[in-house]
């Protein structure tokens, strides 16, 4: 796909929500409101989960229905009314640029007025949503049976801190790493990814492998082209989120990705580049700048694909395993907890986010990832030609070892400040470490007045 100032855009929007590529597929209708006829369906039929009770036909009603992204919104309400017709769902689609649609919808629900049947929440703000007050209703009961056929960190994303299951989500971004082939090959003398897993398979191995590509290629090839490729990789792999007890927490992962980030530039093992920038976005396609790219599997098309020209050929890129299990992204949805319309707002949350055949169709409509172990373990229909595998088999095996419970109610916040900090302390303007902490300490206390900062 040739580069673009729309694909830039888009890249720009995922890296500001912090989250899925679905939250930002198209921004160009935002705003707008009710049904898109347009919009292809999902799935033209799907499991009948009422079996034995009643038929979807039989459902009957209004349901209003809120979402950030004006491309997939309506193609959800299509596929959903051609299973339940007599369903009419009223859907707005409300831009999350700049924080518009999580703010409108916070706003509604503190007001307790205006608030739609069943709404989305990305994962840059999914906790905030679960852990406030009134927000979404209990699912626990209603998707016992479902859930468990859901990849395990999603539903710990959507569970409350009190273990009250509130939202569910229809895909899942569990992470891994991509390279680029033609240059491990020619510098690190293959391109296998079981060697280059290896080779990535802990901050030691990582750095000596860094070292190796930076002397071979007389250093014009960098491991990174940033250090926030590696830092979705350590966030994962913590034992605890961002805040815990209401405190501040820096966990362990974090001082060493601090000092892994510092490594990394200070010997020119990354590239300095920053994430959905034109130069990082540049880099992509050339092998004269950057070999490893974090990589969840909407990272094939969206990341890989849509910024090498030459990657839909095959051959010039790989995928391995990561160091560390981490996931990037996702979109959850849930039923407001005051909905009057409780019944068929679950018909519809369990449409999208349950019913095995839609989440099949979708998941290889738009090339995503499907939150259901069985279609999973199934494989997808055919190998990924930009990467040369089957997706849905290279991501199970570790899908369950991703720990969900890291993300808090504040991570969007907290992760905006430490980049920013951690842009200055790379960058020279803070000169030791515990000068970037305490100024981080400092952002936070001043961002989020309602936790404590030791």
């Amino acid at each position: 796909m040739k580069k673009s100032k729309k694909v830039l855009a888009l890249l720009v929007c995922i890296f500001m929500t912090a989250g899925s590529l679905t939250a930002c597929l198209s921004d160009k209708d935002a705003g707008d409101s009710g049904n898109n006829q347009e919009a292809s369906p999902v799935a033209n039929n799907g499991e009948n989960t009422n079996k034995g009770t009643k038929d979807p036909a039989d459902y009957k009603g209004e349901i209003a229905f809120w979402h950030f992204n004006s491309s997939e919104g309506p193609k959800i309400v299509e596929a959903f009314n051609k299973l339940y017709p007599n369903i009419k769902v009223k859907l707005t689609i409300v831009s999350d640029r700049d924080s518009q649609y999580q703010n409108k919808l916070t706003s509604a629900i503190r007001a307790g007025t205006g608030v739609p049947d069943v709404f989305v929440a990305e994962s840059a703000f999914a906790k905030r949503l679960v852990e406030m007050p009134d927000a979404f209703a209990d699912l626990t009961q209603r998707a016992k049976d479902v859930a468990s056929k859901m990849i395990p960190f999603t539903v710990q994303v959507g569970t409350d801190k009190n273990g009250v299951l509130k939202a569910l989500s229809h895909q899942a971004a569990p992470g891994a790493i991509a390279y680029k082939k033609p240059v491990a090959k020619k510098y690190l003398g293959t391109d296998d990814p079981n060697e280059i897993a290896k080779m990535l398979s802990s901050e030691e191995k990582m750095l000596e492998t860094a070292k190796t590509l930076k002397e071979k290629s007389g250093g014009k090839v960098s491991l990174f082209p940033t250090w926030e490729e590696p830092k979705k990789m350590y966030l994962g792999a913590r034992s605890q989120g961002w805040v815990v007890d209401n405190k501040l927490n820096i966990d362990n992962k974090v001082m060493e990705l601090v000092d892994f980030a510092k490594t990394l530039r200070d010997n020119k093992y990354e590239a300095a580049l920053t994430q959905w920038t034109p130069g990082w976005a540049s880099a992509i396609a050339n092998d004269e700048k950057a070999m490893v790219w974090a990589c969840p599997p909407w990272g094939v098309p969206w990341i890989i694909n849509s910024n090498d020209t030459k990657a839909a050929n095959g051959g010039r890129w790989g995928i391995t395993t990561a160091p560390f299990n981490y996931f990037w992204g996702g979109t959850w949805m849930g039923i407001y907890a005051k909905s009057q319309q409780q019944d068929l707002a679950w018909e519809f949350v369990k449409f999208f986010t349950a019913n095995k055949d839609t989440l099949k169709k979708w998941a290889l409509d738009n090339q995503d990832f499907p939150n259901n172990l069985d279609i999973i373990a199934e494989g997808a229909p055919s190998d990924s030609k930009v990467v040369g595998t089957n997706l849905f088999k290279f991501y199970q095996p570790f899908v369950k070892d991703i720990n969900g419970e890291v993300l808090t109610q504040y991570d969007d916040i907290i992760e905006r400040t430490f980049d920013d900090v951690m842009t200055s302390y790379l960058a020279g303007k803070y000169k030791t470490k515990d000068d970037m902490l305490k100024a981080f300490k400092d952002k936070v206390k001043s961002n989020l007045k309602d936790i404590q900062v030791d």
